[in-house]
């Protein structure tokens, strides 16, 4: 049975892959070649009529073959070909002429070839054929890495994105925050981040119910994107709890940033005039030794006493 070529993950030796289409297949003799012309695989074919079976790997294919006026095959390293190009073989020994397509693929060449039993012009016919079933296969395949490349990308985008506000999840904000204190760390940068809750939200889905709370949510979240430097990292923690990583940021700095979020966040109006969206923060500033669970409990305590103090309201560690 023939092989799908379609079903080939993305990346793999595209020579490899036409190799595999008709290595197995009687007809064809099958050489795969290196850019300093020699043989890095050959199928039982080959090995049969030029090798009696013996390994032919590493050898120069000029032991084998030459062109029709007896000079030796020459396939230029890393010349790019746009057409497949024939060419009329025959063994250094006495042998039947063979015609040989080759194949010019990823870095490898692929040499596909057939007994000239018959006359030039028919085999010629029975290889172009081939070579038209071959770029179709070849197109077909970068077609489907290509939408299979796409579509990876968007699943690892999913597994770092939370489904609903679309900002990172927590998974993916606690990697890039331990992430940013090793460097801060390392390089002696400046760190912060912001704890954020949104105060009595539970009372928006009791009165309003969940899908209302959704759109708080959501709300909320465009508001934090806008607001953040691109090198930012707003991300939803879990339910209503939201956090803010900022690099090279000093606490001061932070602070502001969280009293932006506060001021624009009683702005919004999500649900028109029936809620007033407000939110407890509290920002804290990596300290040297500090590792990212210290950190986040010390943001974690600054947004608590925010709370105690009477929401809406932004409170520094310390």
């Amino acid at each position: 049975m023939r092989p799908d070529l379609r079903d080939t993950p993305p990346g793999p030796d595209l020579a490899r892959a036409l190799y595999d289409y008709v290595v197995d297949s009687g007809r064809f003799m099958v050489l795969e070649v290196s850019q300093d012309a020699r043989i890095i695989s050959a199928n039982g074919a080959f090995r049969s009529r030029y090798a009696g079976f013996a390994d032919v790997r590493g050898e120069p294919l000029s032991r084998f073959f030459a062109d029709e006026d007896d000079s030796p095959l020459d396939i230029e390293p890393g010349q790019a070909h746009e057409k497949t190009v024939a060419r009329v073989l025959r063994a250094t020994a006495e042998g039947e002429p063979c015609l040989f397509h080759a194949y010019p693929l990823d870095g490898h060449t692929l040499l596909i070839g057939e007994v000239a039993d018959a006359s030039d012009h028919e085999v010629v016919a029975r290889m172009g054929n081939l070579t038209l079933d071959m770029s179709r296969l070849v197109r077909d395949l970068r077609r489907a890495n290509r939408d299979l490349a796409r579509a990876n990308q968007l699943n690892e985008e999913l597994a770092r994105t939370d489904g609903l506000t679309r900002l990172a999840n927590r998974r993916h904000f606690l990697e890039r925050l331990e992430a940013g204190v090793a460097q801060a760390r390392s390089r002696q940068h400046r760190l912060s981040i912001l704890m954020i809750d949104l105060d009595h939200f539970k009372n928006v889905n009791d009165t309003f119910g969940h899908a209302a709370g959704d759109r708080v949510l959501v709300a909320f979240a465009d508001l934090l994107r806008a607001l953040v430097r691109v090198s930012d990292l707003p991300g939803r923690l879990g339910g209503e709890e939201f956090g803010l990583y900022m690099l090279d940021t000093s606490l001061d700095v932070a602070m502001t940033v969280g009293e932006r979020v506060r001021a624009r966040t009683r702005e919004l109006r999500p649900l028109e005039e029936n809620y007033l969206p407000s939110t407890s923060i509290g920002a804290a500033e990596w300290r040297e030794g500090e590792d990212m669970d210290a950190l986040m409990q010390r943001a974690d305590a600054a947004m608590y006493k925010a709370k105690a103090g009477g929401r809406n309201r932004v409170v520094a560690d310390g």
